[in-house]
Formats: structure tokens, C-alpha cells, sequence
């Protein structure tokens, strides 16, 4: 019996592992160089951002039609995969401000990652 996944899982798989080899990349360049550690939440953020753009392109790609849409909810669908894994880990860390940037930050780049995988699908009118 050949079971697949569906493309949503697939591209949620290339987000996080995109956002794993990234993440594998700066700490070292982090730790190695004269980079100050302040940076270290601007490049989660972007990070983040990366992660979630790519599997919104994915998906939208695939798909090849409600880009925006699919690609907000891939975002959302991340930000709640760390919301979780935030409670699980560590509780302190969310506040009111960061849950609303984070969310914000989720979803934009969710829906411009949707909206180009749009442009790169074979199936755009």
C-alpha cells in the first residue's frame, strides 16, 4: 500500500528542516566570529521567516492556485507548532508583544511565500 503524505505535510517538513540547516549554519558562524550574540533574536526571526516562506512556496507551488491563502495558513500552521513546542519547553518565554509579532511575522511571510509559489507554478494562468 503506498501511503503519502499530503503536500501540506510535505512542505511543513521542508520548513522545519530549512529552519534546522539555517539554524545548524548561524550558530557556529555565531560562535566562531566576532558577530555579537545580540543579534541572535533578529536571526531567529528572520530564520523563522525563511522557514516558513519556503514551505508556503512549496505548497503554493504545488498546488498552484490560492496562493495567499494557503500560504497564511501554512504560517499559521508553523506559528502554532512553536506556540506548542514554546508551552512544552519553556512557558516564560511568550508575552503578549512577541505572541503578536511572532504571529504577524508568521503570517506575512507565509502569504508572500504563497503569492511566489503561485508565480512559480506551472498550473498560473
Amino acid at each position: 500500500m503506498d501511503k503519502k503524505l499530503s503536500i501540506e505535510l510535505k512542505g511543513l517538513g521542508k520548513g522545519l528542516l530549512v529552519s534546522l540547516v539555517l539554524c545548524l549554519l548561524v550558530a557556529p558562524l555565531i560562535y566562531f566570529t566576532g558577530i555579537k550574540e545580540t543579534v541572535m533574536p533578529t536571526l531567529g526571526n528572520i530564520i523563522l521567516a525563511v522557514g516558513i516562506f519556503w514551505c508556503s512556496c512549496y505548497v503554493s507551488k504545488s498546488y498552484g492556485s490560492k496562493g495567499l491563502v494557503r500560504g497564511i495558513s501554512m504560517g499559521l500552521v508553523f506559528f502554532i507548532l512553536m506556540l506548542i513546542a514554546t508551552f512544552i519547553f519553556n512557558s516564560s518565554l511568550i508575552g503578549f508583544k512577541t505572541f503578536l509579532y511572532t504571529l504577524s511575522l508568521c503570517l506575512i511571510a507565509g502569504g508572500l511565500g504563497g503569492i511566489l509559489g503561485i508565480g512559480l507554478s506551472d498550473q498560473a494562468i
